[in-house]
């Protein structure tokens, strides 16, 4: 059963995107990271879960971002812990990106 309580909100123009593209929202008080890399697009939490690091400073590697305080990598389409340094931690946050008409947003 759908849950009804969920409401859009919209982030940026889908034709705003491209490769590189990185950008910052804060939603009903989560910090999000929308990016584009090699034509896909991914949303993220965007605080890394092991030392609350903003990762939209971080580098893409492969199909992963690196958190720049402690090195983590994290998986872009599911948000998995790849790689640690200093000990496991969870993964990051993934949300489905949705299209309502030329605007992207997340359903929260």
């Amino acid at each position: 059963m759908p849950d009804t309580h969920k409401i859009f909100y919209p982030l940026a123009p889908a034709s705003a995107l491209h490769d590189n593209y990185r950008k910052v929202f804060v939603v009903n008080g989560l910090d999000l990271l929308l990016l584009q890399h090699e034509g896909k697009r991914y949303l993220l939490e965007n605080i890394c879960p092991h030392a609350a690091y903003p990762m939209h400073e971080g580098q893409i590697i492969g199909t992963d971002i690196r958190c720049p305080m402690h090195g983590y990598l994290f998986d872009l389409q599911s948000g998995t812990c790849t790689l640690y340094t200093e000990g496991p931690c969870r993964g990051l946050q993934a949300y489905a990106i949705i299209n309502q008409g030329a605007v992207l947003g997340v359903m929260l």
